[in-house]
């Protein structure tokens, strides 16, 4: 029988038969054109497709082509999406997983994951080997105990062994992605498995214009759409969030039953992804006119400072489970975001969110007061603290004093000193500027909202601002039209003498 049975060729048809690959993702034709708000790294990664292309002309001068890239940034960059671009755009099979998928509690499970998909993309050659949420899988070795440290380990260190096997061959690429490289292990990012570090960070003002005239492209989107307004409004929104403000626009366009998508529609849908939706609850006038003062408090005192004065607009249109009415700053976002705050401009700061208290007390009393004001009084105390343990106050505490455990009692006093000076501060810019606080708040009780160039026409007519200092750019324009002005004068004299 056995013999029979062998003779029959059973076996060997089935040995000619080729499984389809597992984690092969088919269809994949996304090119860098599709993707924007690159920049330089752009470059990056068009060496990456030359790696595939011209990877014969690299070995030829000795140029080893890295065989791991890792690609870093926050959630919503489009890290997933640049993967599929370089493939995209090389023309190579695409191989996806995540690393979720290598762990189980069952020990060698994950490890031949590691090694059925390698292998496949060993068989399909040229291949991208993408990788999605690194850390899952690539945390240092040793931290958990138990089976399902073992299992991490074994799985991690099947993962080296495969990076390893494919250094300088160019035929396999391994494309691995994280926001968290802080934890991964050392051996999984040294140089010779993840040759090459690409940290995607947020697009900027640019990038997010590019980012919405992307993903407008199939959307019936009216001619006249400010690209420029919206990207001004999602200052530190990812790529993820400006698709999602597209959709929400069209949605919304089809609720109307309009056929365009038109700026206000994108305005709108900017709003409702970074604050949520509106809550159309009813609420008395008393109520109106209370979250008025204490948005038009912010947005009177702001409006004094130069780092956040380019207020966008004032609203007390209350949110869905959120504030009650807000106001937008457009700030800097390497002095706010990234720790670049001047000892004056975190003053003002200071100041700007303890204004909201100081209308409540000036406009209803010592005795009537609500705790509307709580959350932006809790951000001022806790500014204040950085401030002095920043070593940027007076006795310079974070300087002079690196173990300030023993100076707690000393650094809240001295920042309850701050507290008081910038709450003094705020009642005396809305003091002198009652009048333009009256407006404001009659107008935004009317309107519920206040455009930016609304609030500045109201500074203009009603307001009495602070003298600014000039600043450097001011100082240096008006010494060079001066230095034009006396070149002129002189070419006039030459020519009257002659």
């Amino acid at each position: 029988m056995a013999m029979q049975f062998m003779k029959s060729g059973a076996r060997v048809r089935r040995a000619k038969s080729k499984r389809l690959p597992q984690y092969l993702e088919r269809g994949v034709d996304v090119k860098f054109s599709d993707v924007a708000g690159l920049g330089k790294i752009r470059e990056e990664l068009e060496e990456v497709v030359k790696f595939f292309t011209h990877g014969e002309m690299y070995r030829r001068r000795g140029v080893r082509i890295p065989g791991g890239i890792l690609l870093c940034g926050p959630p919503g960059v489009g890290k997933t999406l640049l993967a599929k671009a370089v493939a995209g755009e090389a023309g190579v099979n695409f191989f996806s997983i995540s690393a979720s998928q290598f762990v189980e509690i069952y020990v060698g499970v994950g490890a031949s994951r590691v090694r059925a998909l390698y292998q496949e993309a060993r068989e399909n050659a040229p291949s991208v080997v993408f990788i999605d949420e690194l850390d899952a899988v690539g945390r240092e070795r040793g931290l958990i105990k138990g089976s399902g440290g073992q299992e991490r380990d074994a799985t991690l260190n099947q993962l080296l062994v495969c990076l390893d096997g494919f250094e300088g061959k160019g035929e396999v690429i391994t494309i691995a992605s994280t926001n968290r490289p802080d934890i991964l292990d050392p051996a999984l990012v040294r140089p010779g498995r993840f040759d090459r570090k690409i940290y995607i960070p947020k697009p900027g003002l640019i990038g997010r214009i590019e980012i919405l005239q992307v993903h407008a492209r199939k959307k019936p989107m009216a001619p006249d759409v400010d690209y420029m307004a919206v990207a001004s409004m999602t200052d530190g929104m990812v790529g993820a969030e400006l698709a999602n403000i597209i959709e929400v626009a069209a949605i919304n366009m089809m609720r109307d039953g309009r056929t365009e998508i038109t700026t206000d529609d994108l305005l709108q849908a900017a709003q409702m992804e970074e604050r949520g939706m509106l809550d159309r609850k009813e609420r008395s006038p008393e109520m109106w006119k209370q979250v008025a003062i204490n948005e038009a408090a912010m947005a009177v005192v702001a409006v004094n400072f130069p780092d956040l004065k380019n207020i966008e607009f004032v609203t007390i249109a209350p949110r869905a489970g959120r504030e009650l009415g807000y106001v937008r700053f457009k700030m800097d976002h390497v002095k706010f975001k990234e720790g670049m705050l001047s000892r004056q401009s975190l003053l003002d700061h200071i100041t700007v969110q303890l204004a909201p208290r100081a209308a409540d007390e000036l406009w209803y009393g010592e005795g009537q007061l609500s705790t509307i004001w709580a959350e932006t009084a809790d951000n001022a105390r806790s500014a204040a603290r950085t401030l002095v343990i920043g070593g940027l106050s007076e006795k310079h505490y974070g300087l002079n004093d690196f173990w300030v455990a023993d100076r707690l009692n000393d650094i809240d006093l001295e920042a309850l000193g701050i507290v008081n000076m910038c709450y003094e501060r705020a009642k005396e810019i809305l003091q002198r500027n009652k009048n333009l606080m009256d407006v404001v708040v009659d107008a935004l009780v009317e309107k519920k909202s206040l455009t930016k160039q609304e609030f500045i026409d109201l500074v203009e007519s009603h307001g009495f601002l602070q003298q600014m200092p000039p600043s450097i750019i001011d100082i240096r324009s008006t010494k060079r039209s001066e230095f034009q002005d006396l070149i002129t004068d002189q070419q006039e004299a030459s020519l009257r003498s002659s």
